[in-house]
């Protein structure tokens, strides 16, 4: 297959993605840990998270096995998988209001809390492990982990860090055609250290409090630089689906599924890979998701710098975006907004905020400012009285006080009292 039959695979790809309908989907990354040590609870002990999924299976949730290991569920509207450590995500299958999110999840809650009470577990989001250490947590039996495993091994000194002890909030946007794509995309890309510092939710490292401020960053910025961080294309005059593409085809994809069986590709990057066979809808879709930057395209935006988040928060990160995106006049002032700021302006500000945190800045502006801006031109995007989601936002702006930093204050009362907003158990 030559290379220009592999890119135009791929634009026909986002092309087919493209839509009026505007609905947002999301996937949330929970921690399940011991309520008496905080220590997070793995997939194959007695009582762990193979028997919670073989328990939420009777509940109606269809399973889906892999060599016959139970390792995700499906329901009509939502999946559970499990992440290289354990960590449960539950994703929201694209939903027009942020009420229809919010009710399906707390029908997830309501389906897994039970069982979790009955086995002395607390469900958490977090955006890192609180008491637990790397070399601590098992990997979950997913074959492709182990070869993901191996080769980020090389590639940063936190990919395992990432891998096992990460948790995340994402969100999923729909987008017109590419000119829209082209806005959207930017817009993120140039507002990831803002989400990033606002957003941050991990106080703890390998067991202790973290001193400094944007942990997820820090990993992120030490897993690959081949697939993390800022799509730097998305700066140029030029962008669009085509660069894009380029910047899918040009990465290792780390392994591809042939015959039902996961493959090393050790070097190769797609183009060399896909020069030689043929590009299927399943291996398109791998490959898109074989990219780990804080913001990536498949047939939809998705958006990805957030921590796991309190559900309130959760919602009011889903309603920023949002209003932001889903309002023509809300979208053309924050674009106008982010042109201001290059692609210099952006990476320094991303290291800025691994040692300032909300405190840092992006250009002129402090995180605060620009995170003010963003919450009313949202409130103005917004309708149906779903701007009373983004209340929680508001408090982090004007207190300029994270998630994490509010933990760390209250440390004094010990670990489990300091998280006690991040347990999800008396939510149902």
């Amino acid at each position: 297959m030559g290379a220009k039959l592999l890119r135009d695979k791929l634009l026909n790809y986002f092309k087919a993605g493209e839509g009026q309908i505007e609905s947002i989907g999301t996937e949330i990354e929970h921690f399940i840990v011991e309520k008496d040590t905080l220590k997070t609870i793995s997939y194959q002990i007695e009582g762990g998270i193979e028997e919670i999924l073989k328990l939420l299976e009777e509940k109606g949730w269809q399973g889906e096995e892999e060599q016959g290991k139970l390792i995700g569920l499906k329901s009509s509207q939502a999946d559970i998988t499990l992440e290289p450590g354990g960590q449960f995500e539950v994703g929201i299958r694209p939903q027009n209001s942020i009420e229809e999110l919010e009710n399906i999840y707390f029908d997830f809650l309501e389906d897994v809390i039970p069982i979790l009470e009955a086995k002395n577990y607390y469900l958490i989001t977090l955006g890192y492990q609180v008491d637990s250490k790397i070399s601590e947590i098992e990997w979950n039996s997913k074959e492709r982990y182990k070869i993901m495993s191996n080769y980020l091994a090389k590639t940063g000194k936190y990919a395992h860090n990432m891998m096992k002890g990460t948790a995340a909030l994402q969100v999923a946007l729909d987008y017109k055609n590419e000119e829209d794509f082209i806005r959207k995309f930017r817009i993120a890309n140039t507002l990831s250290p803002v989400l990033g510092s606002i957003l941050d939710n991990s106080p703890f490292f390998e067991g202790k409090v973290y001193d400094k401020q944007a942990l997820r960053t820090k990993i992120w910025s030490n897993t690959d630089n081949e697939r993390t961080g800022i799509v730097q294309e998305a700066f140029d005059d030029d962008f669009g689906y085509e660069k894009y593409a380029d910047y899918i085809l040009s990465r290792k994809p780390i392994l591809i599924k042939s015959n039902d069986q996961y493959i090393a590709t050790f070097e190769k990057s797609n183009y060399d890979i896909f020069i030689e066979r043929d590009l299927g809808k399943e291996e398109l879709e791998h490959i898109l998701t074989m990219v780990f930057p804080d913001v990536r395209a498949k047939q939809f935006i998705e958006i990805r710098m957030a921590d796991s988040l309190p559900p309130k928060y959760s919602f009011a990160v889903i309603a920023l975006w949002k209003g932001l995106f889903y309002n023509s006049l809300s979208l053309e002032k924050v674009y106008q907004f982010i042109r201001q700021f290059s692609l210099e302006d952006v990476l320094k500000a991303r290291k800025m905020i691994m040692s300032k945190g909300i405190e840092a800045s992006l250009g002129e502006y402090k995180m605060v400012e620009i995170g003010e801006l963003l919450i009313n031109w949202a409130q103005e995007g917004l309708t149906n009285g779903e701007d009373r989601y983004l209340e929680p936002l508001i408090d982090i702006i004007n207190n300029k006080k994270t998630l994490a930093n509010k933990i760390k204050s209250r440390l004094n009362n010990g670990k489990k009292s300091s998280i006690r907003d991040c347990i999800l158990n008396s939510m149902v």
